[in-house]
């Protein structure tokens, strides 16, 4: 009974805003979701993109007659059916007249769809600990949400406000799914460390590529419409870094603290060094996985960039890689790779020192 009462107190926390966002009414010159009544037509332009002519009816009840030509997107990569729900935009003509166009489609019903596979995966493998897991996602979302954005937006130094941010996600939510006990400690300790090394190198990667935090069209976007000019915009994409880097930190300390724990559990009467150097060989494993997994999520993140820059025949390798927008996941990649090769040693350590007021004698019957 409690842990279904904690579920539904979970489902709570993730609908309650969408919940707000769905009831607000809409108004005029800003989008509106419809339903597709018919789909009339499916062309080609004369660039070969596709597009399509329906007709959706609106929240007001009135009937709308669409062609995605003329629409601000590069055509229609999606089926669209009847029954399926979209987002129109109105806009205001100079001659007083209003024009709608076709802006998007409406993916919450399969987002709810993919949180809840998502849910069942990690309660149905991580048990109490996978609802513990949910808790702890939920108040980094709402943290993300309710104070790290606001803040930023608000003018406050956006380095600073993650970095405590991130300290106190890792508090809460290592603790929360890991439990209260030593090896916990030890791994929120080096990841600590960890985020204050991301900072480190974040901050001096950042300027000596002299990155501007300017690449991309929300980043331009952001600065143009919503921020004061003295906002550092650099200063963004190192929040951004570190982050990034928070989660994997986590996950790399609380491994090396476990292997630790699990050392002395299999041989009492191993030292302090000996744990440590036997645990490194395990986390040697990890740092020869770490670069190769992060440069691959990075360059996953940012394929359609490579891309668009590879396809442009007239760069040369050399500009290539001096593209900002390139140099910056190169610099993302890298800053959060050694922070997390460094958290290696460091949370081997802390979960070792810790450990070792915990050595037993041995008695002999331990099987190497």
């Amino acid at each position: 009974m409690k842990r279904l009462i904690l579920a539904l107190a979970i489902v709570g926390v993730f609908t309650a805003p969408f919940s707000v966002l769905a009831g607000d009414a809409q108004n005029d010159n800003v989008p509106f979701r419809a339903v597709v009544q018919s789909v009339d037509k499916a062309y080609s332009d004369e660039n070969g993109r596709p597009q399509l002519t329906f007709t959706a009816e609106g929240y007001d009840g009135m009937t709308y007659r669409i062609d995605t030509s003329s629409s601000l997107g590069a055509g229609i990569h999606y089926p669209l059916n009847v029954g399926d729900r979209v987002v129109l935009e109105r806009l205001d003509n100079p001659d007083g007249t209003q024009t709608v166009y076709f802006n998007d489609v409406v993916r919450t019903g399969g987002l709810w769809i993919i949180f809840a596979v998502f849910s069942l995966a990690v309660v149905a493998v991580g048990l109490t600990r996978g609802i513990m897991a949910l808790v702890g996602l939920a108040l980094t979302v709402l943290l993300l949400f309710g104070y790290i954005v606001p803040s930023i937006l608000a003018g406050k130094d956006a380095v600073l406000v993650t970095v405590e941010s991130s300290l106190l996600i890792l508090a809460v939510n290592m603790h929360l799914t890991h439990g209260w006990k030593r090896q916990t400690l030890a791994a929120f300790a080096s990841t600590a460390i960890g985020v204050l090394i991301a900072w480190l190198f974040g901050g001096w990667f950042v300027h000596l590529a002299a990155l501007s935090g300017l690449t991309s069209e929300e980043g331009s976007l952001l600065y143009l419409q919503n921020l004061d000019a003295t906002v550092n915009t650099s200063g963004i994409l190192l929040a951004g870094i570190i982050l990034g880097a928070t989660g994997a930190l986590d996950d790399i300390a609380i491994a090396q603290s476990e292997v630790v724990s699990e050392l002395r559990e299999a041989n009492p009467s191993l030292s302090k060094k000996e744990l440590f150097v036997r645990a490194m060989r395990v986390g040697r494993h990890h740092i020869a996985s770490i670069a190769n997994t992060l440069v691959l999520a990075y360059a996953g993140a940012a394929l359609p960039m490579f891309l668009l820059f590879w396809a442009t025949r007239s760069l040369t390798i050399a500009d290539f890689l001096n593209t900002e927008a390139v140099v910056e996941e190169v610099v993302r990649t890298l800053a959060g790779t050694i922070a997390l090769v460094l958290t290696v040693p460091l949370s081997t350590w802390f979960a070792a020192s810790l450990d070792a007021s915990k050595k037993k004698p041995y008695d002999g019957h331990h099987v190497h």
